[in-house]
C-alpha cells in the first residue's frame, strides 16, 4: 500500500505541466522586493511597468560580484560568524538570518551567502522533484523504505547573538530540513554534527557496517569515494554486500570525472550516478535524469538566469549555442541581483536545456596567463587515476607548481607532458612558455591529504571542494611544507 502511495506522489510531482517563463520568475521577484532600498535604488516599479521587462531590468540594474554587493550592503555587510547581523528589508522583503559560507574564490576569502526562507523552500521542492524523478524511474525504488545518507557537512551550527546561523550549504540544508525527514535521511544530528571530518567519517561507517537500508548516497565525488572506500576496507565486505538496496549515488560540486572510476568499481553494477548542480547562491539549478547524459536545467525554483559570452555580452536564451560556455549570473529570492557567481556552463542542447557541464571560471594568472579551472582538469586528464591534484605560481620561480595528492604517482607520470596538455588548451599560457615568460613547471607528491589541506588551513568532508587553483601564498606555504628540503 505504501509503495503505491509513492508512485502516486511520484507520478504527480513528475507530471509535466508548464513552468513559469524566466521572465515570469523575473517580475515575480521584481514585484516582492520592489519596496526595498535595493528595490527602490534601482527603479523595480518602473522596470514592471516596462513593456520590455528583461532588458530594462539590465539597462537599470547594474552586475554584481561579491565585493560590490558588499559595498552596496555598506554597515550591512556580514563579517564573521560572530558578528554577523539578520538583513532586514535590504535587497529582499523581511529577515534573512541564515547564510551559506562559501570560499568561492581562489584568493579564499569566505563569503556569505544570504540564504532566505524562500529560498530554503525552493531548494527543498527541487529535491523533492528529483526525488519523485528517480521512484518514477526505477519502480523498485521507495524513498521512504530505503534512505538517503546525505553526506553533508557538520550540522553543528548555533545562532550568534544577533540569532543569525551561518555553515555551508550542505550542513545548513541538512539543519533547516522538516524533521519529519529525520527518519529517511541519515546520518542522524548526533552524527552529522561531529567535527572534524575525520571523526564524522568514522561514525558513518559504523553506522552503515550495520547495514542501513540505503537507497541513496549523496554528496560530493570525492567525499563519497573516501567514505566507500574507508566503508570497504574497515569492514572487509563489499558495498553491495553491506548496502544491498544502494540504487543512486547523487553527486554534485565539483567534477567526478577524476573518481568515476574507482567509485564504479567498487560499487559493482546497479547502482545509478546521478549528476546534480547545485551552489550556495542558486540552491539546485539542474540535476540529471536516469539515462540521460547531461542535466536538465531549470529556471522555475526561485532564481532568475543571465548569460554571459566570454565577450562579456549577455545572450538571450534565443541565441544561446550549445557547446560554448557561458558565465552565470542569477537574481535570487534571497536578494542577489544580476550576480555573478563564478559559474561557468555548457549547453548540451537548449531545447530542452541541458547542461554538459558546469566549471567555475577562476584563474590564475599570476604571470597574466589566465588557466581557468577547466583547463587545469583537461591537462591532468593524462592520469585519470589521480584524483586529487592543484596547481599555483610560484613568483620567485616564475613557474607553476603541481601538488599531487593522496594517490602514489603512476611510473609514467611527467609533468611536462601535462603541461604540454595545458599548453594545448590555453595559447596565452603556450605563447609565455615558448618566449620564456613561464619557465617550465615543477611537481611534488603529497601522500597525505590531510596534511595537505592543513596546510592550507581547508576542511576535510562534507561539501568541500578539493583546491585547483592556490594563490601566490598558498603555493609559498606549500612550497615549504612539501618541497625540496
Amino acid at each position: 500500500m505504501l509503495h503505491k502511495l509513492v508512485r502516486v506522489w511520484a507520478r504527480n510531482r513528475a507530471k509535466s505541466r508548464p513552468h513559469p517563463s524566466p521572465e515570469t520568475v523575473l517580475r515575480q521577484l521584481l514585484q516582492r522586493a520592489k519596496d526595498t532600498p535595493f528595490g527602490k535604488e534601482f527603479g523595480f516599479a518602473d522596470i514592471l511597468r516596462s513593456q520590455t521587462l528583461i532588458p530594462s531590468f539590465q539597462a537599470r540594474v547594474p552586475l554584481f560580484d561579491y565585493s560590490r554587493y558588499l559595498e552596496w550592503l555598506g554597515d550591512w555587510d556580514p563579517e564573521s560568524e560572530t558578528g554577523t547581523e539578520p538583513l532586514v528589508n535590504r535587497s529582499w522583503p523581511g529577515s534573512i538570518q541564515w547564510f551559506c559560507l562559501s570560499s568561492g574564490t581562489s584568493s579564499g576569502r569566505t563569503k556569505y551567502i544570504p540564504y532566505s526562507k524562500e529560498m530554503a523552500e525552493q531548494n527543498r521542492r527541487a529535491a523533492y522533484d528529483l526525488t519523485a524523478q528517480l521512484a518514477l524511474c526505477f519502480p523498485q525504488f521507495n524513498p521512504l523504505r530505503h534512505k538517503t545518507l546525505y553526506m553533508s557537512g557538520s550540522t553543528r551550527l548555533q545562532p550568534n547573538q544577533h540569532g543569525v546561523v551561518a555553515g555551508d550549504m550542505s550542513g545548513l540544508t541538512k539543519w533547516l530540513a522538516p524533521k519529519l525527514l529525520e527518519n529517511i535521511v541519515l546520518p542522524p544530528q548526533s552524527i552529522s554534527e561531529l567535527e572534524p571530518w575525520s571523526v564524522r567519517l568514522e561514525a558513518l561507517v559504523q553506522l552503515c557496517q550495520k547495514r542501513q537500508d540505503i537507497g541513496i548516497l549523496s554528496g560530493i565525488p570525492i567525499w563519497q569515494l573516501t567514505f566507500l572506500e574507508t566503508l570497504q576496507g574497515k569492514s572487509g565486505q563489499s558495498i553491495r554486500e553491506l548496502l544491498p538496496n544502494l540504487r543512486f549515488l547523487i553527486h554534485g560540486g565539483m567534477s567526478i570525472a577524476p573518481y568515476r572510476q574507482k567509485i564504479s568499481e567498487i560499487l559493482g553494477s546497479g547502482v545509478q550516478l546521478v549528476e546534480v548542480y547545485a551552489a550556495s547562491e542558486l540552491g539546485i539549478a539542474a540535476f540529471q535524469l536516469p539515462g540521460e547524459a547531461g542535466m536538465r536545467f531549470f529556471e522555475h525554483y526561485g532564481v532568475f538566469y543571465e548569460f554571459e559570452d566570454g565577450l562579456g555580452n549577455m545572450v538571450p536564451r534565443s541565441d544561446l549555442e550549445p557547446g560554448v560556455a557561458y558565465n552565470v549570473l542569477i537574481s535570487s529570492c534571497a536578494g542577489l541581483w544580476r550576480y555573478r557567481i563564478g559559474d561557468q556552463v555548457v549547453f548540451k542542447s537548449i531545447n530542452p536545456m541541458v547542461l554538459e557541464r558546469v566549471g567555475r571560471d577562476k584563474t590564475t594568472s599570476a604571470f597574466d596567463e589566465k588557466v581557468t579551472e577547466f583547463e587545469v582538469e583537461f591537462a591532468m586528464q593524462l592520469h585519470p587515476e589521480l584524483g586529487d591534484f592543484a596547481m599555483g605560481p610560484d613568483l620567485a620561480g616564475r613557474r607553476h607548481v603541481w601538488f599531487v595528492v593522496g594517490e602514489p604517482l603512476p611510473q609514467n607520470f611527467d609533468i611536462q607532458k601535462v603541461d604540454d596538455r595545458l599548453r594545448l588548451k590555453n595559447l596565452d599560457y603556450d605563447d609565455y612558455r615558448g618566449d620564456g615568460r613561464i619557465n617550465p613547471p615543477i611537481s611534488f607528491h603529497c601522500p597525505d591529504r590531510a596534511a595537505f589541506l592543513n596546510a592550507l588551513k581547508r576542511i576535510e568532508g562534507g561539501q568541500r571542494k578539493f583546491p585547483r587553483l592556490l594563490t601566490p601564498e598558498e603555493t609559498l606555504k606549500l612550497l615549504a611544507t612539501f618541497g625540496p628540503s
